[in-house]
């Protein structure tokens, strides 16, 4: 009969070693690749929200600074419009209202500069057929509107790269020329850029016609370049600033040939704002975590291995023991049933080594979860404080530093939501237009430090003769003022009216170059009819009035 084969001998030293390292280093590796995909998911959101937030708050940003631009240019182009003959002194004005623009030119129907001033103090010559074939020039003569236009260097004045915003010249309905202000690219987007740069977020902007206006330093692109064919795709993934957007992962942007996180956002004048941010930005938050994982993993596998080293110990001595005892029952002793009973005691310091390596395991567990409930807290309030500060800057967005009210944005928005409310409700909706009578010759007499003093005390005295907490008092600029009266019918503003005209009395703001040795104000008066289309309507209506004030010797009131 053949002998069975024996079965290969196995370590019960080796058994218990795999055992725990089962039970042990690998819940610990399974645990930190899980945390530190877990970590990776939630700087990625936290990226992409980053970035879209940023991106609309940049384009609002923009819009507003070139709208403020462009405004100016606009009611230049009006009294140049009223006024036959061409004052180069306007444009010089303009550059000190308007301290952002570096050029003001004035030109005729053909396209000839007939006026130029520059911020500098340099001298400017007219120069004939200059603008006669941009594009924007085409479009303010055919189609008679102001407008921002692309990027470019007017290399005849000077090597800049600028921005420029026109307004057509109109006189009875005719064209006659044009004003057009050229804004260096730094001064438009210069501060957004760097707040974005410190983020470590860099700033791509295209105007209309595929070019650079401004690239960051990390992009592969520079100012004036085309933007090429990856121009034309950003463009086509654009939002509008008021609706949320998907940051797409692109590769080619950076000048490293890094992959890189892109949001683009469609700007008033149909430019677009791309914000990129580098996929490193995901890792930088990884990388401590990783390195206390590596620590933490070094940590439980050298208390693995010196606990392998005692129950080996304690293995040893119980089997020695157990061995001895054998031993001496072979040669005709006899074993001591003390010895039996203990030798499963001789063998409970492995049971306890284990425990000790449990609740050690468990320990370490314990703090891990605190280290990972405390980081968790931390970025939760870091983007509860970063979702409040960009709360913050949309509100100041809207509001006039100065003096508190709306500014032309707030004033926009709170006029069309109030016109709507109006229009469905059917009640009474009231408009006051403001202006402070010789404000002009009051800033020159007392300098800008006491005008604008004097703004904020004439808000203040407007805001006390309000009746209503809902009333809203809007700044579109300069020394103009306009309130929004809802739920008003037109009798009681015309005495909210004449209670703004005594407060401003009261408030006795000494003004030396007005005919009252005071400050005082014209209100224009007006109120939603029926044959009023839309907002505009009601406040041409307020202006109407306010003119007639003005003609009238100011100080007073007219509906």
């Amino acid at each position: 009969m053949t002998d069975p084969v024996s079965a290969p001998a196995w370590s019960l030293r080796t058994r218990l070693a795999q055992g725990l390292v089962l039970t042990a280093l690998l819940p610990m590796l399974l645990f930190a690749v899980v945390l530190l995909l877990s970590q990776w998911q939630r700087g990625r959101e936290d990226l992409l929200l980053r970035l879209d937030a940023n991106a609309r708050l940049g384009a609002n940003v923009i819009d507003d600074l070139l709208d403020a631009q462009l405004a100016g240019v606009r009611l230049l182009a009006d009294q140049l419009s009223e006024a036959p003959a061409v004052r180069a002194e306007e444009l010089s004005r303009l550059l000190y209202v308007y301290p952002f623009v570096l050029r003001a030119l004035q030109v005729n129907e053909h396209g000839d500069v007939v006026a130029a001033r520059d911020a500098r103090g340099r001298q400017l010559s007219p120069y004939p057929a200059l603008v006669a074939d941009d594009a924007w020039f085409r479009e303010a003569r055919t189609q008679f509107r102001p407008q921002v236009t692309g990027v470019y260097q007017r290399r005849v004045y000077g090597s800049e790269v600028v921005v420029g915003v026109a307004a057509p010249l109109l006189r009875a309905g005719r064209f006659e020329g044009a004003v057009q202000a050229e804004i260096p690219v730094q001064a438009v987007v210069g501060v957004t850029a760097e707040s974005l740069a410190r983020r470590q977020l860099a700033l791509l902007l295209i105007d209309r016609g595929n070019r650079v206006v401004h690239a960051a330093s990390t992009l592969r692109w520079r100012a004036l370049d085309d933007a090429g064919a990856e121009g034309e795709v950003l463009r086509r993934l654009a939002v509008t600033p008021d609706r949320p957007g998907t940051p797409v992962l692109r590769e080619g942007l950076l000048r490293d040939g890094g992959a890189a996180y892109v949001d683009a956002v469609t700007l008033r004048n149909g430019w677009t704002l791309v914000l990129v941010g580098p996929r490193q930005l995901l890792w930088a938050p990884i990388l401590p975590r990783l390195v206390l994982l590596a620590f933490l993993l070094l940590a439980c596998l050298l208390g693995v291995a010196w606990s392998l080293w005692l129950q080996r110990r304690l293995l040893g001595r119980g089997i020695g023991t157990l061995l001895a005892s054998l031993r001496g029952y072979a040669l005709g002793g006899r074993i001591d049933p003390a010895q039996v009973d203990a030798m499963p005691a001789e063998l409970q310091p492995l049971a306890a080594g284990i425990g000790d390596l449990g609740a050690r395991m468990n320990a370490a567990f314990a703090e891990l979860k605190i280290v990972l409930d405390e980081r968790e807290h931390e970025i939760a309030t870091r983007t509860e404080s970063l979702r409040n500060a960009v709360a913050e800057l949309d509100r100041l967005s809207r509001t006039d530093a100065m003096t508190g009210s709306l500014n032309y944005r707030g004033f926009t928005e709170a006029g069309e939501r109030l016109w709507q409310a109006a229009r469905e409700t059917g009640r009474p909706l009231s408009v006051l237009a403001l202006d402070i009578d010789h404000f002009k010759r009051y800033n020159d007499l007392y300098g800008h430090a006491e005008g604008d003093s004097a703004l904020r005390r004439f808000a203040g005295a407007v805001r006390s003769a309000l009746l209503h907490a809902d009333d809203v008092l809007a700044r579109p600029g300069g020394e103009e003022f306009t309130v929004f009266l809802p739920d008003t019918t037109h009798a009681q503003a015309l005495l909210v009216a004449r209670r703004i005209c005594q407060r401003v009395r009261d408030a006795d703001i000494a003004h030396a170059g007005s005919p009252k040795q005071r400050l005082t104000v014209s209100v224009g008066v007006a109120t939603l009819g029926p044959a009023d289309e839309e907002l505009e309507d009601v406040l041409k209506r307020a202006d109407a009035a306010l003119y007639r004030v003005k003609a009238a010797g100011r100080d007073g009131v007219s509906a």
